[in-house]
């Protein structure tokens, strides 16, 4: 499938990987184990991880999103 999108390529492969796991990482919350961990090791009250974790999570996936398709123009 990623030889009919032309992404077949190493780069294309590696770029591929990169965009699944800057998506996987947009926007933890409460249903995902990472939220609990960060949540309890920083002693952060429910409702402040809700606001405090999912905003640094959103800008860390989107970061991240941008970054793969700013490579993604450089590369390919």
């Amino acid at each position: 499938m990623l030889d009919s999108l032309g992404l077949g390529s190493d780069i294309g492969r590696t770029l591929t990987v990169m965009a699944i796991g800057a998506g996987a990482m947009t926007v933890s919350h409460a249903n995902d184990s990472f939220f609990w961990v960060v949540s309890r090791f920083s002693r952060m009250s429910v409702g402040l991880a809700y606001r405090a974790q999912t905003m640094a999570t959103l800008v860390q996936g989107v970061t991240a999103m941008l970054l793969v398709y700013g490579l993604s123009l450089v590369l390919l």
